[in-house]
């Protein structure tokens, strides 16, 4: 026992003086399952005691207790990048790696972008200035000739952990993030994601049980707990999430709706029943900041369609505020004005609400409305009238 100690503190002191690498995890895990062989053959009954259970888990927490790095420098990932794309304004780039043996295989698409690379914000080809577009020119040639030449201008580094799991020689690989560097001067990360959801259970021999049913048992209740916790946390997550979508934001949604005049409107299903909609529309609304939204909308009065005169169609914009409650209720106010192909503005204000489903959205609204022809005569005078409306759409 004392011999696979001591091999293993001398793996432990060389991985705190470098980082720990997937050697290392590989190293430790080999080093694991032969002190597991040894005190196995050992034993008159094949099983642990405690004392040797306890020695195990204290090489279990020193493999887990570290973070390890493959990087596609050392071969340990394979890092495929294609040419840059004009049009999308990026590299394609594949990332394959294969480890323990073969027992876990890591594949991930990823795009560097033109932004990324430069570190910097990318400027549309049709807004450069002359200066601009050379540069740009000139550093797509040159690292696609060097990418081209096999110049490892671009590296990727995969982090992971190493836990063991609940057969006898199950581990779980965890991988905690990848990052893409440039590989200048001063190698630094330009991309970095969250790989926390890529886990995998492997075994890395056969499957001899080595543990008392108490060992089990504690093995077992250890797992549960992890996944537990894990459960917790995934859940914790999407509840931030949850709450970052629901934050308050201008309004923006995409809707149709249909509008008809009443000054006073009566619910009942008779009187409803005899309300005609006079106007459909179509409205963008777009959101500027936390509560202020702009918005523009085209419509149709539905009565002039079919008459010897031309239809009458309407184009307008709006400016409101809005206020989110919940995710799902948004009301808000606003002023807005359309201008008729049949010569008349009509100037509104009111105040609506939207029901959110997701990303679909219903839409019930109220405008007192003042309509005044542009070309009247002096005779005839501005005409005050409520509208209501409803709708359906989309929203994000």
């Amino acid at each position: 026992m004392k011999k696979f100690l001591v091999f293993f503190a001398v793996l432990v002191f060389s991985a705190a003086i470098f980082a720990a690498t997937l050697k290392d995890a590989q190293d430790r895990i080999s080093v694991i399952e032969e002190f597991k062989t040894g005190i196995s053959n050992a034993s008159a009954d094949g099983f642990f005691s405690d004392e040797e259970n306890q020695t195990l888990n204290l090489l279990y927490q020193i493999l887990e207790g570290e973070e390890y790095t493959a990087t596609s420098l050392d071969g340990e990932i394979s890092l495929h990048i294609g040419e840059y794309s004009l049009l999308e304004t990026k590299w394609p780039a594949e990332l394959e790696g294969s480890f323990f043996d073969g027992k876990i295989t890591y594949e991930r698409s990823i795009d560097i972008l033109y932004s990324d690379a430069m570190e910097k914000k990318y400027i549309p080809e049709s807004e450069m200035t002359e200066y601009q577009r050379r540069n740009y020119e000139y550093y797509i040639n040159d690292y696609e000739s060097r990418l081209r030449a096999g110049e490892k201008f671009f590296y990727a580094e995969l982090t992971f952990k190493v836990s063991h799991w609940q057969g006898p020689a199950e581990y779980r690989f965890e991988p905690v993030a990848l990052k893409i560097y440039k590989n200048s001067k001063r190698p630094r990360p330009i991309i970095t994601l969250d790989e926390t959801d890529s886990k995998e259970i492997f075994q890395v021999s056969e499957r001899r049980e080595f543990r008392t049913a108490k060992q089990l048992a504690e093995n077992s209740a250890q797992i549960k707990k992890i996944l537990k916790n894990e459960s917790k946390s995934a859940s914790q997550e999407k509840e931030k999430k949850r709450a970052n979508s629901e934050k308050q934001k201008g309004r923006r949604a995409f809707y149709i709706s249909a509008e008809t005049a009443a000054d006073n409107l009566n619910f009942s299903f008779s009187e409803l029943t005899s309300y005609t909609i006079e106007n459909m529309y179509g409205t963008l609304s777009l959101g500027l900041g936390k509560f202020i939204f702009a918005g523009v909308s085209a419509g149709i009065s539905l009565p002039s369609i079919g008459d010897e005169e031309p239809a009458i169609y309407s184009f307008g914009g709006s400016l409101g505020a809005n206020f989110n409650i919940k995710g799902f209720l948004r009301p808000y106010a606003h002023v807005a004005a359309h201008a008729q192909t049949d010569d008349s503005v009509i100037l509104k204000a009111g105040t609506g609400i939207d029901l959110i489903l997701g990303k679909f959205m219903m839409n019930l609204e109220y405008n007192y409305n003042h309509r005044n022809n542009v070309q009247a005569s002096e005779d005839d005078s501005p005409e005050n009238f409520s509208s209501y409306t409803a709708g359906i759409g989309f929203t994000w």
